[in-house]
């Protein structure tokens, strides 16, 4: 699977220090899948007691990396 970054999530990636093998590891193994809008998914996957969301698109094969980010606790 090729992952593709845009230049928003790049710059996120690396204000909230996220590594690229666990964003990866979010879409192709995650805990739960939904779907917003402009053909976006959304992908959720649990690390201990947080959860990591990506938001992506699929083109031609290639998965677009659109922003990633932890979800608070409420």
């Amino acid at each position: 699977m090729k992952f593709i970054y845009t230049k928003h999530a790049k710059l996120r990636i690396n204000q909230r220090e996220l590594s690229k093998k666990q964003i990866e590891g979010t879409v192709i193994n995650s805990n739960k899948i939904l779907y917003s809008f402009k053909g976006r998914l959304i992908a959720q996957r649990n690390f201990g007691t947080k959860t990591l969301e990506v938001i992506y698109k699929k083109l031609n094969g290639v998965i677009v990396i659109i922003t990633a980010y932890y979800l608070k606790e409420a």
